[in-house]
Order: C-alpha cells, then structure tokens, then sequence
C-alpha cells in the first residue's frame, strides 16, 4: 500500500510524497549489510596496523569507513523509521549533525593518517608492492615475495 502526504510549497502549491515501504525497507537493508561489511574490513585492517602484520593493505578510504559508517547507519535507521511509520521524514537532530560532523573530520584525519602510515612503515622495513590500478589500496609488505598474496 503506497500512502501519499500532500506538503504545501511557498507559492501555495502542493506536492504530493508517495513512500513505497518495501524499496525503503530493502534500501535499509542493504545500507545496514554494506555499511557492516565495510565496517568489518576496515577494522581488520585498523588491526594489522596495531599489530603491525606482515602484509598491511590500507589506504585512505579504508580509513573513511570507519567514520562513514555512523552516517550510513543513520542513513539505514532512517529508511527502517519511513519503512514503519509510511512517512517521510527529514534528517535533522543534533545525532545527525555529529555523524556528519564525524564524516568530514573523518575525511582529512584518514587522508593524513594515509600519508603518515605511508611514511612510518617505511622506517620499520616495509616495502610497498606495486598497485594494480591506481584506486587500488596500498599494500605494505615486510618481504617483496608476500606481494603475490
């Protein structure tokens, strides 16, 4: 069952909203499962750099996941409150503003980190293997044979 809600625009004007619960309900579902799989990698990978492994893969973007995720989960709560409540509703609320708040911190701490990871490792042996492409994560090996991993 689709529902419509009329909003009224500045001129007078009205716009009619329809909410389809399952595309809501499914959309949620897989932000939740996508946010919770790159979450999982990503602190892997946070912990091969902690214990300082023999093979390390880490760029930038492994390290925004970590602070995108609690704005994707929010994301995810939202499509579950409109699946639900069959409403649209807006983000707003201060948890809201931290979560993005948190992503754009997020984004300059992981790309400084990157850089930083970058250099450091080189100083405790670890070479870096060649990319496949160049959106390829870094991949810091204590050995160059590992590379072929």
């Amino acid at each position: 069952m689709v529902r419509e809600y009329a909003f009224f625009m500045h001129v007078g004007e009205s716009v009619v909203v329809k909410i389809n619960r399952p595309f809501f309900f499914a959309f949620s579902s897989f932000t939740f499962l996508l946010t919770c799989f790159t979450g999982w990698f990503s602190f892997n990978s946070y912990l091969d750099i902690l214990q300082l492994n023999d093979v390390i893969v880490f760029s930038w973007k492994v390290g925004l996941m970590v602070f995108g995720s609690p704005l994707l989960f929010y994301f995810s709560y939202l499509g579950f409150y409109m699946a639900i409540k069959n409403k649209p509703i807006g983000m707003h609320g201060i948890f809201a503003n931290m979560c993005g708040y948190l992503f754009f911190i997020g984004v300059v701490i992981s790309f400084v980190a990157s850089m930083y990871i970058s250099f450091n490792f080189r100083s405790y042996g670890y070479e870096t293997c060649p990319k496949s492409s160049w959106m390829a994560p870094n991949k810091y090996v204590k050995n160059i044979a590992l590379c072929d991993e």
